[in-house]
């Protein structure tokens, strides 16, 4: 088999990209597959990658629903045939990306984010570069915008993403089934007490896990007020992402009291592993990593765009309980934590919706190891009908998120 040199190109416009970057690093890495992990943005120059960064903190903190608007915005573009405005900035560094890929003699690359498949595909056009390039869906959906690309395969995280690919003019041959891939670490057999004693966490307490995005987001303080209020017993961890300002601000007002704020860390899945109950934002990657680790889910109010068809997946099949308020958050979790048949039911319903090994089939499909084991993943998929799986949700579990 020729020898792979493989680059994983991610953005960081929202950390999921990142870790579903690191996941498909580890994969191979553990393979002894060469590869190399950069923001596609830094082909650009300058402080693009830092900009970007801070414009999408800024943004997701102080006026999410830009992203409803943009969104909307780019729906209506791709019922349109006008020039992609997304799709020309990010050919314009495809020189740069393109020396790059061949001085360092790459022969595949794996996307993690819409601004490097377009990059990609700028790349393939201007120069007919025969590199194999991949892109990896971290979502429930597909966003707009993925008609200006051309790739040698799309990873989705269920089928009807893939259909909508299919639909912007994806050929069907190209679009594959897999899941969002997530990193080893979330599916390993760590038990509770396990996870608990490697973070120092009392293990007669019951955990509450809130996740804010890595960029710290959502009515944080608000939620924890409320959380400050639960009986003794509730220990609540907040992970605040790299937003060390929210971190002390919890610090300074929730001190000495069952909130700890916890900085960006890389054992998030000892968090979620220790947790009884995980509160979090409907990012694609990290309500995955939630279902993989094993824990019922609480999802707050989402994002517009693709996090409010994250929601739709997760609580209409019965992955998680959904929360238009901190208020009734906090009652979902209470319910979680009082009701050990419903988090029973959860946890078996993410098993059998999410697929934890996702990352291996991808990593398969890239190297040709095992070209066609996405077949019998997509029939599991499609399957669901058949095997009854939309009809295991108790009564009781459709009528809490109705």
């Amino acid at each position: 088999m020729p020898e792979k040199n493989i680059l994983i190109l991610t953005c960081s416009t929202g950390e999921g990209h990142n870790c579903a970057a690191r996941a498909v690093e580890a994969e191979l890495a553990d393979r002894g597959i060469a590869c190399e992990v950069k923001d596609v943005l830094g082909f650009k120059g300058g402080r693009a990658v830092k900009r970007a960064s801070d414009v999408y903190s800024a943004v997701i903190k102080n006026a999410p629903s830009l992203f409803g608007f943009v969104y909307r915005l780019g729906r209506a573009y791709d019922n349109s045939r006008l020039p992609s405005p997304i799709y020309r900035r990010n050919s314009k560094y495809a020189g740069r990306l393109y020396a790059y890929l061949t001085e360092n003699r790459v022969t595949h690359v794996i996307c993690t984010h819409l601004f490097a498949m377009e990059a990609m595909t700028a790349v393939r056009r201007k120069y007919g570069s025969g590199i194999k390039c991949y892109g990896v869906l971290t979502d429930y959906t597909a966003i707009p915008f993925y008609k200006d690309t051309d790739l040698d395969g799309y990873f989705t995280a269920e089928e009807k993403s893939g259909l909508s690919l299919i639909s912007k003019g994806i050929p069907a041959g190209k679009v594959y089934v897999t899941g969002i891939p997530v990193h080893k670490k979330f599916r390993e057999e760590t038990d509770k007490s396990e996870a608990r004693g490697r973070l120092g966490i009392p293990a007669d307490k019951k955990v509450i896990a809130v996740m804010t995005g890595g960029a710290g987001c959502g009515k944080t303080v608000k939620l924890c007020a409320e959380l400050a209020k639960l009986k003794a017993d509730r220990q609540v961890y907040v992970l605040c992402g790299r937003n060390k300002k929210l971190a002390d601000k919890l610090k300074r007002r929730f001190g000495g009291g069952n909130i700890r704020a916890v900085e960006f860390t890389p054992d998030v899945h000892l968090y979620m592993k220790s947790a009884d109950v995980l509160i979090t934002k409907a990012g694609g990657l990290s309500s995955t990593e939630g279902a993989v680790a094993g824990v019922p889910i609480v999802h707050l109010k989402a994002i517009p765009g693709c996090e409010t068809a994250n929601l739709k997946y997760f609580s209409g099949n019965g992955l998680s309980l959904r929360a238009d308020s901190v208020k009734r958050a906090v009652s979902c979790a209470e319910r979680l934590i009082s009701d050990e048949a419903l988090s029973e039911v959860m946890i078996k319903i993410q098993k059998l919706f999410i697929c934890g090994t996702a990352v291996n089939t991808i990593v398969n499909i890239v190297t040709e190891d095992k070209a066609d084991e996405y077949i019998s993943m997509a029939c599991v998929y499609g399957g669901r009908v058949s095997l009854g799986q939309y009809n295991v949700l108790p009564d009781y579990t459709r009528a809490y998120n109705a």
